[in-house]
């Protein structure tokens, strides 16, 4: 994959390019979260007070998929917390993402 995509919103910037995905938090500049796009596993949780939790982990599977909702537990590398009026914003570029990896959505 040789296409390039960055998507910006707020304090959130990913990247995507030559098939490595690349996460960064200006709340969390310490940490980065940056791995195959092929690994890229995302699970959206529902928090209190309006707000979503992004869970950044590995997929486990080749055909899982690359954006869910959170079922259960999940082992976390990197985490953004945005506001729920925000989370279709972030699925409809994980849709891309799915797009271009032949990953699914969950």
């Amino acid at each position: 994959m040789t296409e390039s995509m960055v998507f910006e919103h707020d304090k959130v910037q990913i990247r995507v390019h030559d098939g490595v995905f690349e996460l960064f938090d200006q709340a969390n500049v310490t940490k980065s979260y940056r791995t195959p796009l092929s690994w890229v596993r995302v699970r959206a949780q529902a928090r209190k007070r309006g707000m979503y939790m992004l869970h950044f982990s590995y997929a486990v599977y080749p055909d899982e998929p690359i954006y869910a909702r959170l079922m259960g537990g999940v082992v976390t590398y990197a985490t953004v917390e945005i506001p729920m009026a925000d989370e279709p914003l972030y699925r409809a570029f994980f849709n891309n993402l799915a797009d271009l990896s032949g990953r699914p959505i969950g």
